[in-house]
């Protein structure tokens, strides 16, 4: 049952990314309805990636403040000491580490909630990624770790208020996130790369943001697609 649970979790984090655009306004149902419930059921998958996509939810409705404090609720779960599902926890150190955080007693779905932590994954044109993150789902889902989208999103955030210190400071906080943290694989890093590209090109660093998309296109491990894509735009301007 616990299990069936989880699935449903993944399918309905799925589900509310193919829903009409939030923003939609409709006189024979509620938009917003539909919303909530999938994304409330996503929270069954793992401690943070549902929680994203809420934040997600919130700063594509224009809700910045909500985002920012659901941001805030998942830098908060994303210790050293959780179990990321992405990858092979065959490790003891891991198992250990899983086995601290959960009774025996505790049930399957809770587990998974209290002690994993997942990449969040916007599908293809998804209605919940920001509108400046687009060019990354136009041909294929975007896969970013929890992490790295936190702090993208806390940028954003204050980008759209004009607050540049706080802006800097998310920017600031998301190189170190992306050159030290533990937490994002190689197979992670093109992605993450990007997003960094990206934020530079919005603070107006075009010189910084095509030196992260190459980087991310050079990975020897998996390439972000959209990441040619966006080094050829500025970096052309920039010449």
């Amino acid at each position: 049952m616990d299990a069936c649970k989880y699935y449903y979790g993944i399918i309905s984090q799925y589900a509310a990314q193919y829903l009409p655009p939030p923003t939609t306004k409709s006189k024979t149902y509620n938009i917003k309805k539909f919303y909530h419930k999938h994304l409330q059921d996503g929270f069954r998958t793992d401690a943070v990636s549902g929680w994203l996509l809420y934040a997600s939810y919130y700063y594509v409705t224009g809700q910045y403040s909500v985002t920012l404090r659901l941001t805030e609720y998942v830098l908060s779960r994303c210790k050293h000491d959780m179990v990321h599902v992405d990858r092979d926890n065959r490790k003891e150190e891991n198992i250990n580490n899983y086995r601290r955080k959960v009774h025996s007693k505790t049930s399957l779905n809770d587990r998974i909630k209290l002690a994993t932590v997942d990449l969040v994954t916007y599908m293809w044109h998804s209605s919940l990624i920001p509108g400046e993150l687009q060019l990354e789902v136009e041909n294929q889902p975007f896969c970013i770790p929890p992490t790295v989208l936190s702090y993208c999103l806390r940028f954003l955030f204050h980008h759209h208020l004009g607050n540049m210190l706080n802006r800097q400071q998310a920017l600031h906080n998301l190189h170190l996130i992306v050159r030290d943290d533990y937490s994002i694989s190689l197979d992670d890093l093109s992605e993450s790369e990007t997003i960094l590209g990206v934020c530079h090109e919005i603070s107006g660093n075009k010189i910084s943001a095509c030196q992260f998309y190459d980087k991310a296109m050079h990975n020897n491990v998996k390439v972000c697609r959209s990441s040619k894509a966006r080094k050829s735009t500025p970096c052309v301007a920039e010449t």
